[in-house]
């Protein structure tokens, strides 16, 4: 079965100007062609001086990035005070760190991933596991005593919850998935190494409530707020829900991954307590968009639930309203590398708290307050 078949893709031919066309890189449904090295290369070619060495340098005097860190270099400026001179710079770590030999994933899955930033593997779950895991979910979203709390996210104009963090503290069947060797493994094969959780969550989007989400890349919050030296990190969601065109899917940027966004804006105090509903600070500008966007188009899988999602925590992903009456979950699971660890933040005056960035010591005393 291949990706396609679950893939609502938005090709950027439509949306171009006839001078964008003739740059535009499109790519067969079940191969990755060489129009995604062909994506790559221009990528390199925005680039010029800002490359993966020289980039930091040209930037460092602008961002005002070393907000309440001690960073004497720091290899992604973002939340700069000033346009950059560059929309972009070329991401520095490798995407892919092991061979398929060396995890579950096969060659052309590995392939896939490295090209895109991202790998959708249908029925993952089997159905009996589904229906366990959505009846947990919704145990959590009514149990009163997580309603309130910091952890426990709403809508931007309502009550209605979004997301739980820090679920595998909360739930011990959320615990079990986020340890299933089935996925601890694949981070561990595409990220090369050790890895710890870094982050978990249950996102819910109701039926004709739930809200959209800006285009963004995970990395670039990850760095800015919590202090993540470089990309080795890896989110894998697993749908509980039907996924369709109509009820707000998760929509990626394929090849995106491949280059990192230097976004406007100093980041405000506790930013997280906005920026979980409605994300404002670190968000790409319409110029960098569009031009990624017209090289490889926007994919958005869909499919029955228990499909899971692994991207790379670079790729630039968002999400539409839910226009539909089907609700959309999902649980999120983000694996880094143990020697990736929580610095200083990189572009804020102090870290967000654990149940957004857990650290390698794995506790959280947020239940105990």
């Amino acid at each position: 079965m291949t990706a396609s078949r679950h893939m609502t893709s938005y090709n950027a031919t439509s949306a171009l100007s006839s001078k964008q066309r003739q740059h535009e890189q499109t790519t067969d449904g079940g191969n990755v062609s060489a129009a995604a090295e062909a994506s790559n290369q221009q990528l390199d070619a925005r680039q010029t001086n800002a490359d993966r060495d020289q980039a930091p340098e040209a930037y460092l005097d602008k961002s005002g990035s070393d907000r309440g860190s001690d960073h004497s270099r720091d290899a992604y400026p973002t939340r700069l005070s000033q346009p950059p001179e560059h929309l972009w710079q070329k991401r520095r770590e490798p995407v892919v760190h092991s061979r398929a030999d060396e995890g579950p994933l096969g060659a052309e899955q590995l392939k896939r991933f490295k090209s895109d930033g991202f790998l959708f593997e249908p029925e993952f779950l089997a159905p009996e596991d589904v229906e366990a895991l959505k009846a947990e979910l919704a145990a959590l979203l009514d149990n009163e005593e997580w309603q309130g709390r910091d952890f426990t996210i709403t809508e931007p104009k309502s009550r209605e919850i979004r997301s739980i963090f820090a679920v595998h503290f909360l739930s011990e069947r959320f615990r079990q998935l986020a340890e299933d060797p089935r996925l601890v493994d694949r981070a561990r094969q595409i990220l090369g190494g050790d890895v710890y959780l870094h982050q978990s969550r249950i996102n819910y989007k109701p039926g004709f409530e739930g809200k959209g989400f800006n285009w963004h890349s995970d990395f670039e919050t990850w760095h800015a707020e919590d202090g993540m030296p470089e990309m080795r990190a890896v989110s894998a969601s697993i749908i509980l829900t039907d996924n369709h065109h109509f009820n707000g899917p998760l929509m990626l940027i394929p090849g995106s991954h491949e280059v990192f966004v230097h976004c406007l804006g100093e980041t405000p105090d506790d930013n997280h307590k906005s920026s979980l509903q409605t994300q404002k600070v670190g968000v790409p500008s319409r110029e960098a968009l569009s031009e990624l966007i017209a090289k490889r188009g926007i994919e958005a899988p869909t499919g029955a639930a228990g499909g899971l999602l692994m991207f790379d925590c670079n790729t630039l992903h968002g999400s539409n309203a839910n226009m539909s009456p089907d609700p959309r979950s999902n649980a999120f699971f983000v694996y880094n590398r143990v020697d990736n660890a929580m610095q200083a933040p990189f572009a804020a005056a102090r870290p967000r708290p654990e149940f957004l960035a857990h650290r390698l010591d794995g506790g959280w005393d947020e239940l105990e307050d």
